[in-house]
């Protein structure tokens, strides 16, 4: 179990609620960063790296004994709330989808940056209530960068921390079209991507390449970039649902290509109808012009 207190890392209104459950992510994340790096900083025999085969992508020894400490200490915190976590997520199991209240755990998204000692991946822990994201806690060890958010009703705030500077909020400000700056994959660059940048003319210059799903989102959260598209299915809820409250915080948003909300009560546990996250403002426009090629995708097998 990983207990440890950080006092001095949450800065958000005194009025903020969950403020118990952002406590425990914080510190769950924050230690679970430590560990992975120091795994990392062994060098590659030291993750024990395997593929988890049925294309599911790899796997470590950090993924698999952080992914336990932190449901353990989520379900001491919180015994009566379901927990759907990447490296023990049990596929007959639907209590997730019937629970008021459901925690998900990516314990690294971008186990591929990770194992190859890069600095591209991210601690995932969110929490869904009544299907709707909730809290986010997203921490990128080896960037130094610790996001958070929570969104209950009317209440939207986000934060953001570099390494052992002050926490400060997160919000983004509107971008014309013709000014958006695109995030893609480092290592998975795809035909589609192209078609996207055509479509809302976007040049390469714009284009930041970079790993993992939560990271990327992050740019879009905090302003370094504009709009981060997945142009397929592939990614899990555990993927989406903490960089998701994150984003809404920050006055960003998430969606599925054709812009109709992704859904936390399944039926399935993957975004099959692939991400769309941009600003809120930009995002009715965006997802309009992509439409057209989002039928296209979502139509091939």
């Amino acid at each position: 179990m990983i207990t440890r207190s950080l006092p001095a890392i949450v800065g958000y209104s005194p009025e903020m609620q969950l403020q118990r459950e952002l406590r425990v992510a914080l510190d769950l994340a924050h230690d679970s960063g430590a560990i992975a790096l120091a795994y990392q900083r062994q060098g590659r025999d030291a993750l024990k790296i395997r593929d988890k085969g049925a294309d599911q992508g790899l796997v470590t020894r950090a993924d698999t004994e952080l992914n336990e400490a932190i449901v353990d200490t989520l379900r001491e915190a919180f015994p009566a709330d379901a927990i759907l976590a990447e490296e023990s997520v049990d596929v007959s199991d639907d209590a997730w989808q019937r629970a008021d209240r459901c925690w998900h755990v990516d314990p690294i998204d971008g186990t591929s940056g990770f194992s190859r000692l890069g600095s591209s991946w991210a601690i995932h822990i969110g929490l869904i209530v009544d299907g709707e994201p909730a809290l986010g806690v997203v921490y990128e060890p080896a960037r130094g960068r610790m996001s958070w958010g929570v969104c209950i009703g009317d209440e939207r705030e986000a934060w953001g921390r570099r390494r052992d500077g002050p926490p400060f909020r997160l919000h983004r400000e509107p971008v014309a079209l013709e000014d958006l700056r695109l995030v893609s994959s480092k290592n998975h660059a795809s035909p589609r991507i192209a078609e996207v940048m055509a479509a809302l003319s976007v040049p390469e210059s714009r284009n930041l390449r970079i790993s993992s799903t939560g990271v990327k989102m992050m740019t879009v959260a905090w302003g370094d970039s504009d709009l981060y598209v997945h142009p397929r299915g592939g990614t899990k809820l555990w993927d989406t649902a903490a960089p998701h409250a994150i984003l809404r915080g920050a006055g960003g948003e998430l969606s599925d290509l054709r812009g109709q909300a992704l859904r936390y009560r399944g039926p399935g546990l993957g975004n099959d109808a692939g991400l769309l996250a941009c600003g809120v403002s930009e995002h009715p426009a965006v997802s309009r012009r992509l439409r057209a090629l989002a039928d296209v995708w979502l139509t091939v097998t």
